[in-house]
C-alpha cells in the first residue's frame, strides 16, 4: 500500500512538471517587430518589410489601405501618397502586434500597360503616371524599340498605343518627363510573349516551306517553316484540276474553255467562279456549269503561278515575282471590284499555297 501511494506521488509530480512546461512555453512573449524599405517610399514605389518577430507561424499584415496579406516579408506598392498606419499580429493574438505608421511620399514618375501579359502583334496602350498635384505643366517625350509599332498617339503624347512584332524576350521602352523643368528619365523592360494564330503556308520551287501567321487584321513576317503538318497540308494542295459535279477540268480543259494555256486554276463552287493563271496573269471567270466562261476579267498581270482559295475568310491568295498578293474573292455577277490586291509578303519562287486554321 505505502509502494503503491509513493507511485501515485511521483506520477503526480510528473504531471505538475509537464504542466509547468507547458505553461513556460506557452507563456512565453513573442517580441513583435518589422521594418521597412525604403524609409521615405514614394507612390507607385514597391515597399518591402521585413518581419523581425521572435517568434511565431501565422502573420497578418494590414497596410492600412484596404490591403491585407499572410506572408511573413511581403512586398507592398501604395498607391497614393498619405501616412498609412501598418500593422503586423502575430498568431493571431490580440497582444501579439506591432503598428507603424508609413509615410509615402510623391510618387516616382513612370509609365503602365494596359496589360500584364503582352502579345505580339497585339495592341497594348502604355500611359504615363507621374503625381502632380500643383498642376505643374508636363512634357513626354517616348523611346520606342525597334521592334515596336505605334498605332495611336505620339511620341510626345502622355499616352501611347503600340504592338511588338517580335516575341520571347524583353523590349526596353523609355520615357522622359518633363515636371517643372524637371525632368525624370524612365526606362522599364516589357516581356513580350506569343500570339498563336492561323497561318498561310508556302512551299517555294526548291522544297522550303514559309509560315506567316494572320493575327487579327496584322500579318507577321513570313517565316521558314520544318512542320510536318503544314508539309502535309501543302502536298494536299492540288491548283491544277477542279472536280466539279463529277466533271473533271483540268488544264487542257480549262484551256478550250478560256481560250489560251492555263498554268494554275481554282474554283469557287459557291459563287460558280473561275480563278486561272495564263501567261498574261491571274483572270476571275463566271462558269456557266457546262463549258463556257464569261465576264472574263483580269485580277493582276503580275500573277505567275500558285493559287489558292479560302472560303472561311473569302479571301483569294496568289504568287507573283514579287511574293504572295490577296484580295477578297469576287462577288459581283459581272466580276467587277473595288478592292485594292495588298501584298503580303515578298516570298519568292511560291510553288504552292495552303492554310492552317489552327491557332498555333
Amino acid at each position: 500500500m505505502v509502494a503503491q501511494q509513493a507511485k501515485n506521488d511521483m506520477k503526480k509530480q510528473i504531471y505538475i512538471l509537464c504542466a509547468l512546461a507547458v505553461m513556460a512555453v506557452g507563456c512565453k512573449k513573442v517580441t513583435v517587430d518589422f521594418t521597412y524599405s525604403p524609409t521615405e517610399p514614394r507612390a507607385g514605389e514597391a515597399v518591402t518589410f521585413t518581419n523581425n518577430s521572435s517568434a511565431g507561424e501565422k502573420w497578418d499584415w494590414n497596410f492600412g489601405d484596404n490591403s491585407t496579406t499572410t506572408s511573413k516579408n511581403p512586398r507592398h506598392t501604395f498607391k497614393k501618397a498619405g501616412t498609412y498606419l501598418v500593422t503586423l499580429r502575430v498568431d493571431s493574438a490580440k497582444n501579439q502586434t506591432c503598428s507603424k505608421s508609413v509615410t509615402v511620399y510623391d510618387t516616382i514618375p513612370t509609365f503602365v500597360a494596359s496589360s500584364d501579359s503582352i502579345t505580339h502583334y497585339t495592341d497594348v496602350t502604355l500611359t504615363a503616371n507621374i503625381y502632380n498635384p500643383y498642376s505643374y505643366n508636363l512634357q513626354y517625350q517616348w523611346t520606342l524599340p525597334e521592334h515596336c509599332v505605334l498605332q495611336s498617339g505620339t511620341l510626345t503624347s502622355s499616352a501611347v498605343t503600340v504592338y511588338f512584332t517580335t516575341y520571347g524576350q524583353s523590349q526596353q521602352v523609355q520615357l522622359t518627363i518633363t515636371q517643372n523643368g524637371v525632368q525624370y528619365p524612365i526606362s522599364r523592360d516589357l516581356y513580350v510573349y506569343e500570339t498563336l494564330a492561323p497561318a498561310l503556308l508556302m512551299s517555294r520551287a526548291d522544297g522550303t516551306m514559309m509560315r506567316q501567321r494572320l493575327i487579327g487584321e496584322r500579318l507577321e513576317d513570313a517565316l521558314p517553316d520544318t512542320r510536318d503538318e503544314d508539309r502535309q497540308l501543302l502536298a494536299a494542295v492540288c491548283d491544277t484540276v477542279v472536280v466539279y459535279n463529277d466533271s473533271v477540268f483540268d488544264l487542257a480543259r480549262m484551256q478550250t474553255i478560256v481560250g489560251s494555256p492555263v498554268k494554275r486554276v481554282q474554283m469557287d463552287k459557291m459563287a460558280q467562279k473561275w480563278y486561272f493563271v495564263t501567261a498574261d496573269g491571274l483572270f476571275v471567270a463566271n462558269f456557266n456549269g457546262t463549258s463556257t466562261a464569261t465576264y472574263i476579267t483580269q485580277v493582276d498581270a503580275a500573277a505567275t503561278g500558285a493559287l489558292h482559295i479560302d472560303h472561311e475568310r473569302n479571301q483569294l491568295y496568289w504568287a507573283t515575282p514579287s511574293g504572295l498578293w490577296a484580295m477578297p474573292l469576287v462577288k459581283s455577277m459581272t466580276n467587277k471590284f473595288s478592292t485594292t490586291p495588298a501584298q503580303y509578303n515578298q516570298v519568292t519562287d511560291i510553288a504552292r499555297i495552303a492554310f492552317n486554321s489552327e491557332a498555333r
